[in-house]
């Protein structure tokens, strides 16, 4: 059975500004439209309303994952599409058996969290500012 536990902001913070860790994660952003507002830098995004499926959660596995340790999920607040769809991530690696498969987190407090402690911080938050 697929677990999922939560990443701290100051985890991933410390995670994205390490040389040998950086390449190593991968942060999805589940949020919809309002991804334009403001990211995490170098986030993907992966809207929530496209996680219905199999073949789009392995056409996001075989497109960004290798080579990844963890995979950090959240969404606005990540209390509910952010959850939702690490949960299928983790099930869709678990059914696809793959050996290299990283661990997936979901980002406490989404990218409101975030975006609190780091919003002036540029080498980890983009495009934030000119939504204020």
């Amino acid at each position: 059975m697929s677990v999922v536990e939560y990443l701290e902001p100051v985890q991933l913070a410390t995670a994205l500004r390490h040389p040998q860790q950086k390449d190593r994660v991968l942060v999805l952003d589940v949020r919809d439209e309002d991804f334009a507002g403001g990211h995490i830098r170098g986030a993907v995004n992966a809207p929530s309303e496209d996680w219905a499926d199999d073949p789009h959660i392995d056409g996001l596995i075989d497109a960004h994952l290798k080579g990844k340790d963890t995979v950090v999920v959240h969404c606005m607040f990540s209390q509910q599409r952010g959850p939702r769809c690490a949960m299928r991530l983790a099930r869709r690696l678990d059914a696809r058996m793959d050996a290299s498969r990283p661990a997936v987190y979901v980002l406490r407090g989404g990218f409101t969290g975030f975006v609190r402690q780091y919003r002036h911080e540029h080498d980890l938050v983009e495009g934030y500012e000119q939504a204020c």
